[in-house]
């Protein structure tokens, strides 16, 4: 293995897990990132070496020695195409004759020889690999996980085996991104959505789903597993998935059975109840071959119980005790931003997620209508991505109409440069039934006291998580009443 690893773009959630393993491992790690976020942090203070200046001088010093005395090979550079290629420490490693390689390349050199449970999806792949590896964990099964998001009972996106486990069970979020996760080959995998999306970078759906179907062709026989909503997309756009041995998963209706339905696992009566710190959510696990299961969780709506439904049955193809399941599940404490409640008062609650497209956006606001029944619900969405915005800007307008009332912040352009006439706006002037402000970044909170929300929901992949403590303290000092 490596003994030296450097990372353009450390902070991201990806790298950032897969600089920790290298360090875990004994490696020396550093990084550059030119944000200050409180991952890069939690990096620093773990032992790694963060840069946010990108320059030259900062570079470990003995990266500088070998590329003054040109010894490129005993570095593995590690980057990101967020980062421009016009970079001048990109440039610089690129012309010192460093090969640069993508997260996703030494993952699947990672992964090579090892079991491997993988989980992809357009949706839910974060919360599925979390609730995976939480089960193998929590049941005692070896476990090594790389994730896409921080699992809120480790603080972390990795998930280390102990040193005397030999052969753990590797878990790892296949990335439909830039097309990352053809560089993997799992055991088990399951794919949870084959939705339309990084139209960017495929340019039409149908490029999507050809990858997905290559990807579905990459498992080992016999050990795919895939949503009911996938199954006829994916035949369609790739013949050759039709003959591939795959499971099934999807909602059972009252009275319907695997047997009747020929599935291997599924999920049935999703209901909520308000008690709990966090309120509470039920279902009915089904599994081939079990009794059905009762489980008492805390993540709410009918996408999180289908996404348990996958993590289970992966974590019993592992050899997990499927008893041991109920219980793991009650004590999931959850994925940071995906549907995190920061805050809850008997009157008011902010709820944290992720969601960054149409389908998230409408599964987020439905569990929010019933985790909180009642409750007025005001929606805070920060578009990501000038290009997916001009995709999905009616599919968006048509999801977000569904709250009370909902801010607009300005779109978080992240790898991208503005598109002309795509703009926040042009989803508000979509939006029917709900009253809609577009307000500059700096009349954020003016504009959210205007509302006086009781559940306020944010909802986008860039950085308005950092909006939600002022936010929170404003709603506590607001004295309007509707």
């Amino acid at each position: 293995m490596t003994q030296h690893v450097f990372f353009l773009g450390i902070g991201g959630i990806g790298m950032s897990a897969l600089a920790r393993w290298f360090h875990a491992k004994g490696a020396e790690v550093a990084g550059y990132d030119r944000t200050t976020t409180a991952l890069t942090q939690a990096l620093q203070e773990e032992g790694i070496s963060v840069d946010h200046s990108g320059e030259n001088t900062a570079l470990p010093e003995s990266l500088q020695q070998d590329i003054a005395q040109g010894n490129p090979d005993r570095w593995t550079i590690i980057w990101t195409p967020a980062i421009p290629a016009e970079f001048p420490l990109l440039k610089l490693l690129q012309q010192a004759g460093f090969t640069l390689q993508k997260r996703a390349q030494v993952l699947g050199k990672i992964s090579q020889n090892r079991p491997v449970l993988a989980v992809a999806g357009t949706h839910g792949k974060t919360t599925t690999s979390t609730l995976l590896a939480h089960l193998l964990h929590h049941g005692g099964v070896p476990v090594e996980a790389f994730l896409g998001g921080i699992a809120l009972g480790q603080a972390s996106n990795l998930l280390l085996a102990g040193k005397d486990e030999k052969s753990p069970w590797m878990v790892a979020e296949a990335d439909e991104f830039d097309r990352s996760f053809l560089t993997l080959y799992p055991t088990f995998a399951a794919i949870t959505s084959v939705d339309a999306d990084h139209l960017d970078i495929y340019g039409t759906h149908q490029e999507v789903l050809q990858a997905f179907g290559q990807f579905a062709e990459q498992i080992k026989e016999g050990g795919l597993l895939w949503h009911e909503d996938v199954v006829e997309p994916l035949q369609q756009a790739v013949p050759a998935t039709a003959h591939l041995n795959a499971d099934v998963y999807g909602e059972l209706a009252p009275q319907e059975s695997l047997e009747g339905r020929g599935w291997a696992a599924g999920y049935a009566q999703v209901g909520h109840a308000a008690s709990g710190p966090h309120g509470e959510a039920r279902f009915e696990l089904h599994l081939r071959g079990q009794a059905p299961m009762a489980v008492c969780w805390r993540l709410p709506g009918q996408h999180n119980a289908a996404n348990a439904t996958a993590a289970a049955y992966l974590a019993c193809r592992a050899g997990l005790d499927p008893a041991a399941i109920p219980p793991a599940l009650a004590a999931f404490p959850g994925v940071a931003r995906r549907f995190e409640v920061k805050y809850r008062t008997e009157e008011k609650a902010v709820i944290d997620d992720y969601a960054h497209h149409p389908t998230e956006v409408q599964g987020a606001i439905a569990a929010a209508r019933q985790f909180f029944p009642g409750k007025r619900l005001t929606g805070v969405f920060q578009p990501h991505l000038y290009s997916r915005t001009q995709d999905f800007m009616n599919a968006f307008a048509e999801a977000l109409s569904a709250l009370d009332n909902c801010i607009l912040l300005p779109i978080y352009a992240a790898r991208e440069k503005p598109i002309p006439g795509v703009d926040t706006q042009g989803i508000g002037e979509k939006m029917v039934g709900c009253p809609v402000e577009c307000p500059e970044e700096s009349r954020f909170l003016d504009a959210l006291e205007q509302m006086d929300p009781e559940v306020l929901l944010f909802m986008g992949a860039g950085d308005l998580d950092r909006w939600i403590d002022p936010a929170w303290d404003r709603m506590n000092t607001n004295t309007t009443t509707h």
